[in-house]
């Protein structure tokens, strides 16, 4: 039923778990679903996963990416992730096409909320993330799938 390729991105285990659990319930299958809880490891999950959307906190912790990756990142950010604005540049740096959907408890007149929004943020989630919000965005992507099918 769904191709794309999902990252969900957040601190919280609890928030992640409650993402995952509603795209499973939306008929994602658990495979095209990866999570990552730091901002540095997003990054290296975006690099390795390319998803078609992600699930975005914007107040992440940094956490430490993998040697590896470390250097990988080094290549494309002058300073190491420390944001959930961090790691958005680099995902739409990486991939214009990628959908964000911003996860958020901040209000929405937030500057970092801003940012993000003025950056192509897909949609912006308030917290506590609810079925209901999860399935509206899924049959926005849907719907927008579409219509650049039909007219592309």
């Amino acid at each position: 039923m769904d191709d794309l390729t999902y990252l969900v991105v957040d601190d919280s285990p609890t928030v992640r778990r409650t993402i995952v659990q509603a795209l499973e319930k939306e008929g994602v299958p658990t495979a095209r679903i990866a999570e990552s809880e730091s901002a540095a490891h997003a990054i290296e999950s975006f690099d390795r996963v390319r998803p078609d959307v992600v699930f975005l906190d914007i107040s992440l912790t940094r956490g430490e990416p993998s040697p590896g990756a470390y250097i990988d990142l080094l290549r494309v950010a002058s300073t190491r992730p420390e944001s959930g604005n961090d790691v958005a540049r680099h995902m739409v740096s990486r991939n214009p096409s990628v959908k964000i959907v911003v996860c958020t408890g901040n209000p929405p007149d937030d500057p970092r909320v801003r940012e993000l929004i003025r950056a192509g943020a897909f949609q912006v989630l308030q917290k506590p993330i609810h079925l209901a919000q999860i399935r509206e965005v899924l049959r926005q992507i849907r719907d927008e799938d579409r219509e650049s099918a039909r007219t592309g």
